[in-house]
């Protein structure tokens, strides 16, 4: 049911924005054409109010939905714009075989249980032996730095369904749940004090064992992407037969036969993250990527070949991480002071995973008529219909240099929050950018610019059609939401513990899945009228206008 709503949904905003384009199209040659058998006409521009301030997303004992997220943050992320403080993030993850009702041979010996996740990287360069160096994609903080991780046996049940729902929709998992999720921590797996993701290419020989980087004599048989890679059977930390009683003399059991059977009695890992004093680094990890799963290598007798009875057939048994994943994301952040919902702020606070967004609200307030009278802002605009072109309409929201550092985000979303999506803009802009995502979306939405110290300026954003709209079509003024974005192309959303939205949206109930998987953020000057040109945030539409 849920993906038959997700694909009306989707086809009714694929139809929307195809009658929009239309209607733009017709709107704009009826005025056209009246224009043109005008003689004189004006060019110009207005600028109109704004009110904008900031919006916390969660409460601190709220969260932000997590189990559904193409990727998952992973690590320790003190923010540099100090305001934020410090992120951890760790992730609670079942695991599925990749074969039910595995025979596992006669007299199956266990070798091994490697974890392995890759991170998201690039290929730097590859020399003449075949050795490559990779560079990370997604890393924040000091890649040097460590933090604690644990690795425990779950024993908290992921369920599909939410039983108060009598199991008729999807079961929602937040931000917020961590120590839910502790609560039922099982065996412990791995611990590392100090651990710190590692670039390097992974080389194994013939037995699957590392080869160090300055052995050259040893053949290299198989090469994995730089990776989470542990070992997850080290006596250390596991007891003797662990896994060969909890796998291995199972293979007759119900519990190994099927993805609902095994998720039930093999409740996944959990990966817990701790702060080490106030440094550290987040990665993305792949969870998605195909190599990303437990491999339990195991021998047996089974004959390779007639006549090789003393040889130990190798073998393996893979579990994948194609089950549920839940990020749970700490940070104490709080907005510094309440949001003014009717002046505005003077600030703007826009922050990544369970964090902050602002809220816009456009031509709140006076402008000055034709007359030099003051009157309603919207009123002047909407009776402009009919005598209007508009040429363009931008928004720029002017970064706070005073507060933030030189890793501002280089991009922001601008939402409309009565539906929950990108305005109409976004869709109406084909400069989309899969490979780069960063430069996505930018005729809609301009990346960040910067000065030459690399510190931010502005972000300017066109609204043109969503402005179009409320002139020629009487759609409503909705309040606009600015969001800090990781990839533009991704325009899901994910929801808020506990929170409905209401008839004039000032309720968020939803957080753009892209907002929640940024670690970044930035802080933005407000729209006061006190405040001087080149910090307020300005909307200003250009226009044609005929001449009496």
């Amino acid at each position: 049911m849920k993906k038959i709503t997700n694909t009306i949904k989707s086809l009714v905003l694929i139809t929307f924005v195809s009658f929009a384009t239309i209607a733009c199209d017709k709107d704009f040659s009826n005025i056209d054409s009246n224009i043109q058998g005008i003689k004189n006409f004006e060019t110009s521009s207005k600028k109109f109010p704004v009110v904008s301030y900031s919006q916390k997303a969660t409460d601190n004992t709220t969260g932000v939905q997590t189990n559904a997220l193409p990727s998952n943050l992973f690590g320790v992320y003190p923010d540099p714009n100090s305001i934020y403080g410090i992120s951890t993030a760790g992730v609670v993850a079942q695991v599925v075989p990749s074969n039910f009702s595995q025979d596992f041979g006669e007299d199956p010996v266990l070798e091994s249980v490697i974890l392995t996740i890759p991170y998201f990287t690039t290929l730097d360069e590859k020399d003449a032996d075949g050795n490559s160096t990779y560079k990370f994609d997604s890393i924040f903080g000091n890649p040097e730095a460590s933090f604690k991780l644990s690795i425990y046996k779950s024993n908290y049940l992921l369920r599909d369904l939410d039983p108060s729902t009598d199991f008729e929709s999807p079961q929602a998992y937040y931000s917020s749940q961590e120590d839910l999720f502790n609560a039922q921590e099982g065996q412990l797996l791995y611990q590392n004090d100090d651990f710190v993701p590692d670039i390097k290419e992974i080389r194994l020989d013939e037995d699957g064992n590392i080869v160090p980087d300055d052995d050259e004599d040893t053949e290299i048989t198989e090469r994995i992407v730089p990776s989470l890679r542990i070992d997850l059977n080290n006596p250390t930390f596991v007891p003797a037969n662990f896994w060969e009683s909890l796998i291995i003399e199972n293979q007759d059991n119900p519990v190994l036969s099927n993805s609902n059977n095994f998720t039930e009695f093999f409740r996944g890992l959990i990966f817990k993250v701790e702060a080490n004093g106030t440094d550290g680094n987040m990665q993305v990890l792949n969870f998605a990527n195909t190599a990303a799963n437990i491999l339990l290598d195991y021998t047996n007798n089974e004959e390779i070949e007639a006549g090789e009875e003393d040889t130990r057939n190798p073998t393996a048994y893979r579990l994948t991480f194609n089950g549920i994943r839940v990020n749970t994301i700490n940070n104490d952040f709080t907005l510094p002071v309440p949001p003014n919902t009717t002046e505005g702020d003077d600030r703007l606070y826009l922050k990544g995973g369970d964090g902050s967004m602002a809220t816009l609200e456009l031509f709140n307030g006076n402008v000055l008529d034709d007359d030099g009278v003051p009157v309603n802002a919207f009123t002047y605009f909407k009776d402009k219909e009919g005598k209007w072109l508009i040429n363009e309409a931008n928004l720029i929201v002017y970064v706070d240099q005073d507060n933030v550092t030189d890793n501002e985000p280089d991009r922001v979303l601008l939402y409309d929050l009565k539906n929950n999506l990108p305005i109409i803009d976004y869709f109406l802009d084909s400069s989309t950018n899969t490979s780069e995502p960063t430069k996505s979306k930018i005729t809609y939405a301009e990346i960040l610019e910067r000065n030459s110290e690399g510190k931010g300026i502005k972000y300017k954003f066109r609204l043109t059609e969503h402005i179009n709209n409320m002139l020629l079509r009487d759609s409503l003024n909705v309040k606009l939401g600015l969001y800090v974005a990781t990839n533009v192309n991704l325009v899901q959303n994910s929801k808020i513990e506990g929170m409905v939205n209401d008839e004039d949206d000032s309720t968020l109930n939803l957080f753009p899945t892209t907002s929640v998987l940024s670690v970044k953020s930035t802080v933005l000057h407000g729209s006061k009228p006190a405040m001087p040109e080149g910090q307020r945030a300005e909307f200003e539409i250009f226009y044609t206008e005929p001449e009496n």
